[in-house]
């Protein structure tokens, strides 16, 4: 298969299990105290559903992409969504609390053997124009999956379809797998580096401990109520983050290829890409975390109108997706600037009914400012991925996507702790409106600077 043969149905196909990865983070969230009563377990036991699948997720993402790299990347992505709709099943059947959490960590180390190769083969199998559409859409899979996933999650939960309970929200991903597996061989073809890079085992060890431990104190820390080890580890990752640099920079100079090599973070538009994106996925997931906690904890929504809430999002980053291609070729990474404003009244439409009419606010209050969050998200996210990748060399791409999506999984995982964290300590029993409107005003924060200083976001395009 060539690569002039990669049809839109072979790019929806690898969108679609792209989004299968992200989904499956966000659907578990509205159904945990479902899986919590099925099991007789506690809220922080039940709690690992969640925070293990994200750990595993973001400590391989970097090996799945060199993986895909070294061995084809079609290759990979089958094993991935074989691997992912298999422990899927499992968890969908499982019938104990420990066989689900060891499912869901095999979903993550799944979910990031594919998703690295999902933009290195749109990056390599494709041209301009349809490069940029493909990445558009890319870039919009993560925001538009979390509203997505929440929204199933309650539904399946409202539904308790055949008397299931929370188990359709695995067990939907088997025949979505079948079907990407059978595409994929089909319709996506096969890519590699030109050259290989070896594994790196040394950074891979060093990577993972680092981090391992950022990601279980900020995932567990809330519910254990910071104990002294969490700090312990947020010192260990801090620490193996230096050596990790240090060691790395050593392996770049010796010749060797580097897990994450140290010439690449040193490009300006991709520092500037991450930092921007880093940013924007730490005030999203904080923010649609709080969202279910204080629409259903403080404002009395049930799960499947909370989760409805989240519609408009969705239709807001699917369209504004749609148009960013043609947006960004006419006027560049001011597409970020755009997205920043739309972000920022978006949340003042959801700061001002927060402020008048709580506790009695309804879905359908909220629809224009969620719509508008959306909408900000569809542009915002392609412009940082399209700058970042296209300051990426072509035997770098496969470690340039796992440090992009790395960044993405990890900032949604530190969002969810700090702005959680802030969430808690403003509304503490009986102030949850008050938690809201903080944590909005910080996203609101985020997205006037992008619509300040978005036009700074350069981009630097490799040498082809």
């Amino acid at each position: 298969m060539t690569h002039s043969e990669f049809s839109p149905l072979g790019q929806v196909t690898l969108l679609m299990a792209a989004a299968l990865t992200t989904v499956d983070a966000f659907i578990v969230n509205v159904a945990l105290p479902s899986i919590q009563n099925t099991f007789g377990v506690s809220a922080s036991t039940s709690q690992f559903v969640v925070s293990f699948y994200g750990i595993t997720y973001a400590v391989l993402l970097v090996l799945g992409g060199r993986f895909g790299d070294r061995f084809g990347r079609r290759k990979i992505i089958q094993i991935g969504i074989s691997s992912f709709t298999i422990a899927s099943l499992i968890c969908g059947i499982a019938p104990n609390i420990q066989l689900l959490i060891a499912a869901r960590v095999v979903q993550g180390a799944a979910a990031a053997l594919l998703l690295p190769q999902v933009l290195s083969t749109i990056q390599a199998a494709l041209q301009e124009p349809a490069k940029t559409r493909a990445v558009s859409y890319y870039g919009a899979i993560g925001g538009l999956s979390a509203a997505v996933g929440q929204l199933l999650g309650g539904l399946f939960v409202w539904a308790d379809i055949a008397g299931l309970g929370w188990r359709p929200i695995f067990l939907v991903n088997v025949p979505l797998g079948i079907l990407a597996v059978i595409g994929t061989q089909l319709r996506v073809p096969e890519t590699r580096a030109a050259q290989p890079q070896g594994a790196d085992l040394g950074g891979t060890a060093l990577f993972g401990t680092a981090v391992l431990a950022l990601l279980i104190p900020l995932s567990l820390g809330r519910q254990t109520h910071w104990p002294v080890w969490t700090w312990v580890l947020l010192v260990v990752a801090v620490a193996g983050a230096v050596v990790l640099w240090s060691y790395e920079r050593k392996v770049e100079a010796a010749g060797v290829a580097p897990l994450i090599a140290p010439s690449l973070l040193r490009q300006g538009a991709m520092q500037r890409g991450l930092l921007v994106l880093g940013s924007g996925f730490l005030a999203f997931g904080g923010f649609i975390f709080v969202f279910a906690l204080a629409a259903q904890g403080g404002n009395g929504m049930s799960a499947f109108e909370s989760g409805l809430s989240m519609a408009p999002m969705a239709v807001g980053q699917f369209l504004a997706a749609m148009r960013a291609p043609k947006l960004i070729g006419r006027v560049g990474t001011r597409t970020l600037q755009i997205g920043g404003v739309l972000q920022a009244v978006g949340l003042v439409c959801l700061i001002v009914p927060a402020l008048l009419w709580w506790p009695h606010l309804h879905f359908y209050e909220l629809m224009v400012g969620m719509f508008l969050i959306g909408a900000g998200n569809g542009l915002f996210v392609p412009t940082v991925y399209r700058t970042v990748l296209s300051s990426i060399p072509p035997q770098q791409i496969g470690t340039g996507s796992g440090i992009v999506t790395t960044t993405q999984q990890t900032t949604l995982a530190l969002g969810v702790a700090l702005l959680g964290a802030v969430f808690v300590g403003v509304s503490g029993t009986s102030h949850m409106r008050l938690g809201f409107i903080v944590v909005s005003a910080v996203f609101l924060g985020v997205a006037a600077l992008f619509a300040l200083f978005g036009k700074h976001l350069q981009e630097e395009r490799s040498t082809r």
